[in-house]
């Protein structure tokens, strides 16, 4: 026996001597439990299968073992697990053991399942022991059946869903059902979320026991708060189960030290995981109800343990027994006052005597009571006044008092005499080092006398102190403000960013800050620029005119002169205008990607200078350009700024953006169909130009003669390119004939004028031959020059021919 206890206490030291070599490098974890399991296997010495035990929940609880090679260690220690459990009258150190490693490999275990399906041996060895565990739940000792819940604890965890940090990277998120995919194999996600709910269901059948166990109750509630805290879709169950536990419902049976330790343990540990609940989470939806628990559950405890133990303390005395002072008496009433504050001056006497922060008692006029009726009911009133807070009311209307004397009374000022001229002693004039003689001290003594009133100080009064105005801006002073203001504006409006989702547009008359965003700000900015200064000029004008004829004068001795140009209102220096330069810059920098902005802007200023042209009837001219003045130069402006930047590489993207333009602008002029014209003289902008006027020459008729002129003067000047001759022979074949004719008349004019130089070429030639026996032959008609006049003759036929048939066709 003493060889084999020897042989026992070596394979201890050893395997503890194994032990200490993977505390220090986890890395060699693989190797000893390898190494160690045919040891510590079911046929082993006793001592021997708790060591092992031990040391497999240590394994795998470790945080220094990693994840992969603990997931790999955990398929090799199933069937052993699996063995040691289902072993009959197994050691209950050995069984606490093997359910703690269970407890710590069944997510590792469920987390290799689904990803590896295909070993389906892992997960039925790990259904063994489940199915094992959950069997001793109610007949193993304490000790196991603690185990036992950690498991059931384990196994909810994993089979609820989790949250999932970051859907890339599986492999960093808690292992759950969130990662099962619903086509499994192995695991269906219905019946591992009945399996997970019923087994919670189980776990909180403690609190429904009739006589509870403190163990199973504590362990209970300490694996609960991990579920609460990581699995919202358990915790409103969970809190709400524990909030119909009550602790101390043992207390009521005779109080026994063991049961009183129990039912102390129970309460500090459900007040403990409540309280936890509620500090991490402040805001839920069950916090009211923790609160209101918490203190019915501490009251319950006082008033129990305070009746049982007889552990309160006896009551301090109302009057000292020592014969103090009343100012060194005990503070029988500690805390704040209950008395509101003074308001701020000035002050009635209502709010000097009122002590409550009720409003409608203070707004109650107790006039309206009679005299007699007020005797009746204060006298039988004062006898159950009590008598402590009367004296502090007293006291508190006393302070008040008190302090609103001293804030009556006048700062004193002391009556120094006069040192100087400004009445006060003048520092710098004091000279240390003169010494008077005695003489001087003399001629001082006896002229000294009291200070003449006139030379005391005056008595200071202070009355209300207000800051004097500023000094009115001049108009540079204004315009730098108003720059640096808008700019700040601007600023605000570029920080937020695009508005992503499309709304529904809401109209002209729509609310501009109705939302936080960009496209708020410059809805307001575009309105301040366009309708906030509408018809103010005007206004200002009259002003200053009614001013001055008032006064005799004028502004200028020069009438102006009434054929003399009107000048552009939107060239006026003013705040509106910088508003519109600043928005303008703003729209130019991206035009693409802020048309809106520009097409919004343009509207607006369209709709203003409608409303002003009918205010101003009595205006003669009714050209576009005057009507409306701030439309028509900014569109030009910012139409005429836009063109060079229409690329011809990008054309479909930079025709749509020119088309969506001219068709969301309210007013199409003149001068933007020549701008639109003059994109053809860029051979690779034809086409743009032409589908932009065929667009207008569609879509809007009253622009569409204009467009139609436009895209003839294209097709003149470049041809049929970019189908600018399919346009005119649908809009206008009058044209289109009109210029065949002229080009057929100058072509039958080109023939006839080659022919008759032909001829006379002929002529000249057969003139300049020598004539026969010396006589000179006369001119006959060449046969060239016959066929030449038959040839004219066959053009005009044909050319009549095709002419009759045009007419035919049209």
């Amino acid at each position: 026996m003493a060889q084999v206890a020897t042989t026992l206490s070596d394979q201890l030291a050893q395997l503890e001597g194994a032990r200490i070599l993977v505390l220090g490098d986890a890395h060699y974890y693989p190797q000893i439990v390898e190494g160690i399991l045919p040891i510590i296997n079911n046929t082993a010495r006793l001592e021997l299968k708790r060591w092992g035990s031990e040391f497999l929940a240590e394994t795998f609880a470790s945080p220094s073992f990693t994840y992969g090679p603990k997931e790999d260690l955990s398929l090799k220690v199933l069937f052993h697990v699996q063995e040691m459990l289902e072993t009959p009258g197994q050691d209950d150190a050995v069984v606490k053991s093997m359910v703690q490693t269970a407890t710590s490999i069944y997510g590792l275990v469920f987390r290799r399942i689904i990803s590896h399906p295909q070993e389906a041996w892992a997960w039925n060895a790990m259904a063994n022991i489940k199915t094992n565990i959950l069997k001793r739940i109610d007949t193993a000792s304490t000790g196991v059946r603690v185990c036992c819940i950690k498991f059931i604890q384990k196994v909810v965890h994993v089979q609820t869903p989790g949250v999932i940090a970051d859907p890339r990277r599986p492999e960093q998120n808690e292992t759950s059902i969130a990662l099962v995919p619903r086509n499994h194999s192995l695991l269906p996600l219905p019946n591992l979320e009945a399996e997970a709910s019923g087994l919670l269901d189980r776990l909180l059948d403690v609190f429904h026991e009739a006589v509870s166990n403190a163990i199973l109750v504590n362990a209970t509630l300490n694996c609960l708060s991990l579920l609460i805290r990581s699995r919202p879709a358990v915790a409103n169950k969970t809190i709400s189960m524990i909030l119909n536990f009550n602790p101390l419902k043992q207390a009521n049976s005779p109080m026994t030290p063991r049961l009183r330790v129990a039912v102390k343990s129970m309460e500090r540990t459900t007040r403990a995981l409540l309280k936890n609940i509620n500090k991490s989470n402040p805001n839920g939806p069950l916090a009211g109800k923790i609160d209101a628990y918490l203190v019915r559950l501490h009251q319950s405890r006082t008033a129990i343990f305070a009746t049982v133990d007889g552990s309160l303390k006896r009551a301090a005395p109302m009057e000292p027994t020592d014969g103090l002072d009343s100012n060194k008496r005990v503070r029988l009433a500690g805390g704040p006052t209950r008395f509101p504050p003074l308001p701020p001056p000035p002050n009635s006497f209502a709010q000097l005597f009122t002590l409550t922060e009720d409003a409608a008692l203070s707004q109650f006029d107790v006039k309206v009571l009679p005299i007699d009726l007020v005797n009746n009911i204060a006298t039988p009133l004062l006898g159950y006044v009590d008598a402590r807070a009367l004296d502090e009311a007293i006291t508190a209307v006393k302070a008040r008092y008190s302090y609103l004397q001293k804030m009556a009374q006048p700062t004193p000022i002391p009556a120094v005499p006069l040192a100087g001229p400004t009445g006060i002693d003048d520092e710098d004039d004091y000279e240390p080092e003169y010494q008077p003689t005695d003489s001087e001290l003399g001629a001082v003594d006896t002229s000294t006398a009291p200070t003449s009133p006139d030379l005391l100080s005056p008595v200071i009064e202070l009355g209300p102190f207000e800051l004097p105005k500023p000094p009115p801006l001049t108009d540079a002073e204004k315009v730098v403000l108003s720059k640096q203001t808008i700019d700040r504006v601007f600023t605000t409006m570029t920080s937020y960013e695009p508005t992503a989702q499309s709304r529904p547009k809401l109209g002209i008359n729509r609310l501009a800050a109705s939302t936080n965003d960009r496209e708020a700000w410059t809805t307001m900015l575009i309105r301040i620029a366009t309708r906030a200064p509408s018809g103010l000029d005007d206004i200002v004008a009259s002003d200053s005119d009614s001013d001055s004829e008032a006064d005799g004068t004028s502004s200028s001795p020069i009438k102006p002169d009434p054929s003399a140009p009107v000048p552009d209102p939107s060239m006026i220096p003013s705040l509106a205008n910088s508003i519109r330069q600043t928005l303008f810059t703003y729209i130019l920098d991206d035009f693409r990607s802020r048309l809106n902005t520009a097409i919004s802007w343009l509207n607006e200023e369209w709709y203003v200078d409608k409303l002003s042209s009918k205010a101003s009837s009595s205006s003669a001219d009714t050209t576009s350009s005057i009507l409306l003045p701030n439309y028509t130069h900014w569109l030009h402006t910012l139409f005429r700024s836009i063109l060079p930047y229409l690329s011809s590489s990008d054309s479909n993207r930079d025709s749509r953006l020119l088309i969506r333009f001219l068709s969301e602008i309210p007013a199409v002029t003149n001068e933007v169909l020549d701008m639109v014209q003059s994109l053809a003289a860029d051979p690779e902008r034809v086409g743009m130009a032409v589908m932009a006027l065929q667009y207008l020459v569609l879509m809007r008729p009253p622009v569409r003669e204009a467009a139609l002129e436009r895209v003839v003067g294209v097709w003149r000047s470049v041809g049929d390119v970019g189908g600018a001759g399919k346009v005119v022979a649908r809009w206008k074949p009058d044209v289109l004939r009109k210029v065949k004719e002229e080009e057929e008349e100058e072509e039958e004019k080109r023939k006839v004028v080659k022919g008759k130089e032909i001829a006379a070429k002929e002529a000249e030639e057969e003139s300049k031959l020598p004539a026969e026996n010396g006589e000179m032959e006369q001119p006959q008609p060449s046969a060239t020059m016959a066929e030449a006049v038959q040839l004219e003759e066959e053009e005009e036929a044909s050319l009549t021919e095709m002419k009759e048939e045009v007419e035919a066709q049209a």
